[in-house]
């Protein structure tokens, strides 16, 4: 084999597992195993955001660039502030996030990142797996998938219908002539706005009172032309009051939220990372601490049997997998009401009780607690519709 592991995809799954592994040889003494990354991006630029509640400590903590302990969300009239210092919400930037993967990818000779190539065949042949790459093929041991999701993956066929939205957002960093914003406080979700298109929010990370990043986010059946978007982000700094700005770094990204079940992994010697392999949080959309965990344990695995197959960690816990469909569920139903649910659940739930459950860090009595906060009628129906749904689905 010319590597004991071949990570497709050098993207934040693919870095950030390779990352984990070189820190799990070194704690446990161990030589590194051997690992090629994969990525058909010829270099790496400022191409999204990263953003969650710090939970548990992580390789890229030099990366965060900016942290809140108070965040808001807002319905009309309504405004609720709430904060967390034991969970402050943090911000990474994706080119300070390549930067130091790289920087800490440099000091193990064992890792080599391939860029500016693409994987165009993945097949096993005896124990091991070939991988043609328009760079030459290669042999490995194990194959870690972290490309994105085909787009017909998600939309496969089934006698069950499911719930498929999709949280889609574009976002200006802006530099205003006034100050417009309360750096101090992340305004997390801004329903104050028009929900004719779905269910639509701004969402802005303030930097300084004169400096932020402003989204429109949406959660709908599908994306919107460019264009409404930016008049969201136009119309959103008026009513702030800047008369005057100017837009520096831009991002756009969709984010697939639906009650479909991670797909299984290919074999014990092909497994699937990142958003190909479950990790984002259907109704939240967030991912980057959940690939920290799954690459964490994951990386364990890796350097305790090096080229071996393996059976990878369950990408999410049970109990939240659940909780997702039956919330989702009923926002697909009730989209009008999603604004008035969001600013109760902030209201009502301790925050950090709120954090965890927007992290999957939640116990079953933190469960009954978030359900308790919402329409109880309602919710159990839908707890009863989504569990028809999920006996109904054909065994794989």
């Amino acid at each position: 084999m010319d590597v004991d592991a071949l990570i497709v995809g050098g993207g934040c799954a693919g870095l950030s597992l390779a990352v984990h592994v070189v820190a799990a040889a070194r704690r446990a003494g161990r030589a590194c195993p051997r690992v090629t990354i994969v990525e058909p991006r010829s270099e790496y630029q400022r191409d999204r955001t990263w953003c969650g509640w710090r939970f548990e400590a992580h390789p890229f903590a030099d990366s965060v660039t900016r942290r809140w302990s108070q965040w808001a969300v807002q319905e009309g009239g309504r405004r609720v502030v709430r904060g967390s210092t034991r969970h402050p919400y943090e911000h990474i930037p994706a080119d300070r996030f390549y930067a130091q993967a790289q920087a800490l990818l440099a000091t193990a000779p064992e890792l080599r990142l391939v860029l500016g190539a693409r994987v165009t065949a993945i097949a096993e042949q005896g124990g091991q797996v070939v991988v043609e790459t328009t760079a030459g093929p290669l042999r490995a041991g194990l194959v870690l998938d972290g490309r994105p999701p085909e787009a017909a993956a998600a939309a496969e066929a089934s006698a069950v219908a499911e719930v498929d939205l999709v949280q889609h957002f574009v976002g200006w960093e802006v530099e205003t002539a006034e100050p417009c914003f309360d750096p101090g406080v992340v305004e997390m979700m801004d329903f104050a706005v028009a929900q004719t298109r779905g269910l639509h929010f701004m969402y802005v990370l303030p930097f300084t009172s004169t400096r932020a990043l402003v989204e429109a986010t949406y959660i709908s059946a599908g994306a919107l032309p460019l264009a409404q978007y930016e008049a969201d982000i136009r119309g959103d700094l008026e009513r702030r009051g800047a008369r005057e700005f100017k837009v520096g770094f831009r991002e756009a990204g969709q984010i697939a939220m639906s009650t479909r079940p991670a797909r299984p992994q290919a074999s014990p010697r092909v497994l699937q990372i990142g958003l190909r392999g479950g990790l984002a949080k259907p109704s939240t959309g967030y991912a980057f601490a959940a690939i920290q965990r799954f690459s964490a344990a994951l990386a364990e695995r890796i350097v305790a049997r090096p080229g071996q197959p393996l059976v990878p960690p369950a990408p999410r816990p049970a109990a939240a997998v659940a909780m997702d469909r039956v919330f989702l569920s009923y926002l697909e139903r009730h989209p009008g009401r999603g604004p008035g649910l969001f600013v109760d659940l902030f209201e009502r739930l301790p925050p950090d009780l709120l954090c965890r459950f927007l992290t999957d860090h939640g116990s079953p009595l933190d469960g009954l607690r978030v359900m308790a906060c919402t329409p109880l009628a309602q919710m159990t129906a839908e707890v009863v519709r989504s569990r028809a749904r999920w006996l109904r689905r054909p065994a794989a």
